[in-house]
């Protein structure tokens, strides 16, 4: 059975009954329906897109090559193939992770050290949205064999209003296993731009 981890707690991914020779991370979210069903208040769904987005960092905590170690829509994989994204989901409507990332994780390279996984609104500010507008967004590991490792669910929170970027959770290794924790730090951060200096 899946834990269910509250913002700040971490698990340890290096168990037996779990095969990461393939880890996916779902990322899922819903746009909050405005009262009186007047979609036009948040620009409607159907311009409402959320992007996930990882991170690869080194052994100091630092990102070496945005190009290559950053893996968004526009570079959906890195460059040994480890770490690979499902690509761009422009609505986030249906049930189930709206994005996926892929994780080799015994495959990895030595070099990385720590993924920071994230969603971001895309053209947030033009279109006055945040994340005090997202619902049931969620991170899920999800082992090789279709296991559910953890989940970590959050939405609702005022400190979420304003905000265009939210850090879901981290995998990093500490000493020899690996390990994944809940974050739900939101962010005033545009991945946007950091995007568009890459494309």
């Amino acid at each position: 059975m899946a834990i269910n981890l509250q913002k700040g707690q971490s698990i340890v991914l290096d168990k037996s009954e779990f095969d990461l020779s393939r880890l996916t991370m779902g990322l899922g979210w819903d746009v909050a329906k405005p009262k009186g069903g007047f979609t036009g208040l948040f620009g409607g769904s159907k311009d409402f897109d959320l992007d996930g987005y990882a991170v690869l960092l080194d052994t100091n905590g630092k990102v070496k090559d945005y190009k290559q170690d950053v893996i968004y829509y526009g570079h959906l994989k890195s460059q040994d193939g480890t770490v690979v994204h499902s690509g761009d989901n422009l609505t986030g409507q249906g049930s189930g992770d709206d994005e996926q990332i892929i994780i080799q994780l015994n495959a990895i390279a030595d070099r990385y050290s720590q993924i920071l996984l994230g969603v971001s609104i895309y053209d947030a500010q033009p279109r006055k949205q945040h994340f005090g507008m997202v619902e049931n967004a969620f991170v899920r590991a999800v082992d090789a064999s279709g296991k559910e490792i953890a989940r970590y669910s959050l939405s609702g929170e005022t400190s979420y209003t304003g905000k265009i970027s939210m850090l879901m959770g981290e995998i990093y290794k500490e000493n020899v296993q690996w390990k994944f924790k809940a974050l739900g730090t939101p962010s005033e951060f545009d991945m946007n731009r950091v995007v568009g200096s890459l494309m």
